[in-house]
């Protein structure tokens, strides 16, 4: 099934696009970036679909995922270079709850987050078994951007 029938049928009243364990793989998500239907969607689930880095590098750049504020990113194989993409979006401003758990990212990933402004609205963030280490974990509480957090899961 091509990915624009899968956001047709799957787009639900409210904003939901559940697309979890799809294996849509990074050229789905590729796709998935380059659909207008996405500005309809507030909650986008996609994890375990092994989007990788530069599936997360497509959708980090989609100008159609300005009205997202949940993103379920778990289990990926996303590592640091696509925690910086995700970091790096002007895009994702109004995301109320990131979800990384079980990915690659690292102390790196994680510093990336840390530094990022991207994120003035997040109140969640999820990045339980991301191999941060206690540094990453520090970076990310020590982190100025995060004021709004209220639910945070690190390794």
């Amino acid at each position: 099934m091509d990915i624009e029938t899968l956001v047709k049928n799957g787009l639900q009243e409210g904003g939901l696009l559940d697309l979890e364990n799809r294996k849509i793989g990074t050229s789905g998500a590729q796709a998935l970036a380059k659909l207008e239907a996405l500005s309809r969607v507030s909650r986008l689930e996609l994890g375990d679909n092994d989007i990788g880095d530069e599936g997360v590098a497509a959708l980090a750049e989609s100008p159609y995922l300005s009205n997202l504020k949940i993103l379920n990113l778990k289990s990926n194989n996303i590592t640091s270079q696509g925690a910086q993409f995700i970091a790096q979006s002007k895009y994702l401003a109004d995301l109320d709850q990131l979800i990384m758990k079980f990915n690659q990212i690292g102390e790196e990933g994680a510093r990336h987050l840390a530094a990022s402004e991207s994120f003035p609205k997040l109140t969640t963030l999820d990045l339980f078994r991301n191999q941060m280490g206690p540094e990453g974990a520090s970076a990310i509480k020590r982190s100025k951007i995060f004021k709004q957090l209220s639910r945070v899961r690190l390794d």
